[in-house]
C-alpha cells in the first residue's frame, strides 16, 4: 500500500500545482487578478503595508500558497488511491 499511496500522492501534488497555476493563467485576468494580487492584497491589509504585486515577499507568499495547495492535493491523492486500491483488491479477491 505504500507504493499506491506514493503514486497517488505524486499524482495529486502534480494535479494540485497544475490546477492552481491554470486557474491563475486562465482566470486571473477575468476575475480581477491572480495569486500574486491576492497575496499582495492580503499582506497589505494584514500588515498595513503597501507592497506591489511583483515584490519578493509577495512572490514567496504565492509560492507558499501554491505549495500548501500541492501538499493538500498530494495528501488527498494518496488517500484516494489507497481507497481505490483496497476497493479493487476486495472486488477481485478469489474465494
Amino acid at each position: 500500500m505504500k507504493k499506491t499511496f506514493y503514486i497517488g500522492a505524486v499524482a495529486g501534488g502534480i494535479l494540485g500545482i497544475v490546477i492552481s497555476l491554470s486557474m491563475d493563467l486562465l482566470l486571473g485576468k477575468t476575475l480581477g487578478g491572480g495569486w500574486t494580487e491576492a497575496v499582495a492584497h492580503d499582506l497589505n491589509g494584514l500588515f498595513r503595508m503597501n507592497l506591489p504585486q511583483h515584490h519578493v515577499i509577495v512572490i514567496m507568499g504565492a509560492f507558499v500558497v501554491i505549495g500548501i495547495i500541492a501538499a493538500f492535493g498530494s495528501f488527498i491523492g494518496g488517500v484516494f488511491s489507497v481507497m481505490i486500491a483496497r476497493l479493487l483488491h476486495m472486488l477481485t479477491k478469489e474465494k
